[in-house]
């Protein structure tokens, strides 16, 4: 599994633990900042891999 991927799991892991009904609003509160990093981290490595001229 590349790092691509497991940065997507770990993604969607998360969005979907924040909808969780019992969870702490300080806890969501931390899980979303650490989500946006993720989603970051994503961009960073999507562009690193295909450039802004990459195709399809």
């Amino acid at each position: 599994m590349n790092k691509y991927r497991k940065l997507q799991t770990i993604k969607h892991a998360l969005q979907y633990y924040i909808t969780r009904p019992d969870a702490d609003p300080k806890d969501i509160e931390q899980e979303k900042a650490l989500l946006e990093k993720v989603k970051g981290e994503i961009r960073a490595v999507k562009s690193k891999w295909y450039g802004a001229g990459a195709r399809g």
